[in-house]
């Protein structure tokens, strides 16, 4: 928040709030832009929040909700996961955001909820630059989750990573994302 208010200073009309989204009084909507960046997977009634945001929304406004699509940094999401399959195979892989990375599914989440929204996805090609680079992803990322689990497994599920990027030469990886867009009437 404190970056957000540095960007937006000067910018009356703009008004940051943190706030549990299960706990946000209807009073306080409705807003002229509701956002969802990279949360909306983690709820079990995922329709039920889009119908909520939706509510929040005046007439209008826009809401816009993004998840991650199916490429998730890969190909190195897929070596942390064969790598943490070798080393650890009783440890689950956590992956929420694989809930919503067909854009289908997405789509579906917001026709139960009732709300008509335009998705596009793109695929970011973004520079890497090793292993460093990967395990700050992991660790900046739900895939966080897992590396905790592993415990010291972490290291040998790491080097494996390593070496997977060294040998198949990765310099690049992609990030698939899908965005929701959806207006409502006035």
């Amino acid at each position: 928040l404190a970056i957000a208010r540095e960007k937006a200073a000067g910018l009356p009309q703009v008004d940051l709030r943190a706030a549990d989204v299960t706990q946000l009084e209807p009073a306080e909507a409705p807003f002229d832009a509701v956002m969802s960046v990279l949360g909306i997977f983690f709820f079990d009634d995922m329709p039920g929040l889009v119908s909520r945001l939706w509510g929040w929304t005046r007439p209008g406004g826009w809401l816009a909700i993004t998840v991650l699509g199916l490429s998730f940094f890969d190909p190195m999401r897929a070596a942390f996961v064969e790598a943490v399959r070798e080393v650890r195979p009783d440890v689950e892989v956590i992956e929420p955001w694989r809930r919503t990375d067909d854009p289908a599914t997405f789509a579906a989440v917001f026709g139960a909820a009732g709300v008509s929204a335009e998705i596009e996805t793109e695929d970011e090609r973004l520079p890497f630059g090793g292993g460093a680079d990967w395990w700050r992803i992991v660790m900046g990322s739900g895939l966080r989750r897992t590396a905790v689990a592993l415990g010291d497994d972490a290291a040998e599920v790491r080097a494996r990573c390593d070496r997977f990027a060294a040998d198949n030469g990765v310099r690049e990886v992609v990030l698939q994302t899908h965005y929701a867009l959806a207006h409502k009437p006035r």
